[in-house]
């Protein structure tokens, strides 16, 4: 069995970082599908990645749940559209629309929203580490390359999203079908509400972000005093 607790980070370069930094506290390595899990010595954490897009991200979530995670922090990067968010921004996510092909198969819903006890378990945390975090909704697609700005605007318009990823709003739904408690903070990456697109995956301020995410999040998540 694992610990009650996960970080689940999606992106291959972010999840190898947190592979790396978690390296110290390793008392078990696994791997599931194409993920690798470590387990603190402690018992107190599970660090799971990368799990690229929402059908890989589910299996490991589903294999997690199996073996006895209840409560799931993921972390992620998404695009923006709205211009008052910046590349490097924390983003706490606070509802997700489905616009990937993985959520219908658990609900008929096309709105989703994260756990309660999660959600606030992080909000509680970004307000601690970060002056100027956002929050908003995020908008999952399995196609991140046919994004149309039409589209972008009439989903903003209907359901006031903000950002945009691959994983979200899967775990979301996942995760209250299973009757466990997911959240999930992002970091800007990439603007598409520009007239062309502009990318920040490589920029020091989304690198110096998602760093100092990953590692305050182990840390926070090692903690017994947090133990869900």
């Amino acid at each position: 069995m694992l610990p009650a607790r996960a970080l689940l980070v999606a992106n291959p370069s972010e999840a190898d970082y947190a592979l790396d930094s978690f390296s110290p506290h390793v008392g078990e390595r696994r791997t599931l599908y194409q993920t690798t899990l470590l387990v603190d010595a402690q018992q107190t954490l599970v660090l799971a990645g990368p799990a690229l897009g929402a059908a890989a991200a589910v299996l490991v979530l589903e294999k997690l749940i199996v073996l006895g995670v209840r409560e799931l922090w993921l972390v992620s990067c998404c695009g923006s559209f709205d211009p008052s968010w910046s590349i490097g921004d924390i983003v706490l996510a606070d509802s997700a629309v489905c616009g990937e092909g993985v959520s219908g198969y658990y609900s008929p819903e096309k709105l989703s929203v994260p756990g309660t006890a999660a959600t606030c378990n992080l909000e509680e945390f970004a307000s601690r580490h970060w002056v100027g975090w956002r929050r908003g909704a995020i908008w999952s697609t399995d196609a991140p390359y046919r994004e149309r700005r039409s589209e972008l605007l009439s989903l903003q318009e209907k359901y006031g999203v903000l950002g945009v990823d691959m994983e979200f709003s899967a775990l979301c739904t996942v995760a209250a079908f299973r009757g466990i408690s997911l959240g999930a903070l992002f970091v800007v990456s990439d603007m598409l509400w520009t007239k062309n697109w502009k990318p920040g995956f490589g920029l020091p301020e989304f690198k110096k972000s998602s760093r100092e995410l990953i590692d305050k999040l182990i840390s926070h998540g090692r903690s017994k005093e947090q133990t869900p």
